[in-house]
């Protein structure tokens, strides 16, 4: 009895780890301006812009970007949560004290990009809990150059 317990345990803790980090996949492009728009929490989106890093963050797994429609970095902001690492659609680890130059996001096709090239990015939109400087993020990204 025990042995089957165990088994099921192990089955269903393997399942849900194979469900919780899948591929990420294009989105459906919009405009910039409407991401964010009522009816669109969980849907796959591709938007185009130039990813920052915040001004501060406390998680060592991953951290939410800022995603600005244009370079010079002004309006509103989309959140991008990514994962740490050298592997595609990840950023590389930043040092405790960092500036714009110490962003290096790992695209989708394993090139690396700072803060001033123009990215897509597609990832399932969502509105964060509690108050940030962006209204809606987007979650596991799939980081393009755009074109």
């Amino acid at each position: 009895m025990r042995f089957r317990i165990g088994l099921f345990m192990m089955l269903v803790l393997g399942l849900a780890a194979c469900g919780s980090d899948s591929p990420p996949t294009s989105g459906e492009a919009i405009a910039f301006e409407d991401t964010c728009n009522d009816g669109n929490n969980g849907k796959r989106l591709a938007v185009e812009g130039y990813l920052i890093l915040p001004d501060s963050f406390t998680d060592s797994t991953s951290v939410v970007l800022r995603l600005y429609e244009s370079a010079d970095l002004s309006g509103p902001p989309i959140g991008v949560q990514i994962n740490f690492g050298t592997d595609p659609n990840r950023i590389e680890k930043v040092p405790t004290s960092y500036t714009d130059d110490d962003l290096k996001v790992h695209l989708a096709d394993g090139s690396v990009v700072g803060y001033t090239t123009l990215v897509r990015v597609s990832g399932s939109v969502y509105y964060p809990l509690v108050g940030q400087d962006f209204v809606c993020g987007l979650e596991n990204p799939l980081v393009e150059r755009a074109s």
